[in-house]
């Protein structure tokens, strides 16, 4: 089953230079911890990035930051793993699984955000076998590589 068959299409994004505030009432409302931070809030636009609810946590919270004064752009992750529309289940699993992720930006050859898709999509829809998505399922629940070294 292709990606474009079960995938979450026009998701809300918001943008470099939106409050987190912004990405914060998106993730409230929508029950959701990511939000794609695009170029504009015209669809397709381009994909510049993410925000995550720990981002939030993270660059607000636990840096005892003020929110009114922090842009999305300043906390967003740039470094992204992304599928294509035409990818099948099998290969969303095995980039989530190498990236340790469980919600993947779905975007066309220009970089145009088209879609998102999640762990729970996939489940939903039967696009993998269930042994490749438990696999799947446990990799992402490891702690990152880093995180461990810092640890140490």
């Amino acid at each position: 089953m292709r990606v474009e068959q079960f995938m979450a299409e026009a998701p809300a994004c918001c943008t470099p230079e939106d409050d987190v505030e912004v990405a914060a009432e998106i993730m409230k409302r929508l029950d959701t911890g990511i939000v794609p931070v695009t170029q504009g809030l015209s669809q397709p636009s381009t994909l510049l990035g993410v925000i995550t609810d720990r981002d939030l946590c993270l660059g607000v919270i636990a840096a005892g930051r003020e929110r009114s004064s922090i842009r999305v752009g300043e906390l967003m992750s740039t470094k992204l793993t992304v599928c294509r529309p035409s990818d099948t289940g099998e290969q969303v699993v095995a980039h989530m699984r190498r990236a340790q992720v469980r919600r993947l930006p779905v975007v066309n050859r220009e970089f145009e955000l088209l879609g998102m898709v999640s762990i729970g999509d996939i489940v939903r829809h039967k696009a993998v076998k269930s042994g490749k998505l438990g696999k799947t399922i446990a990799a992402t629940c490891e702690p990152a590589k880093a995180e461990v070294a810092k640890a140490a």
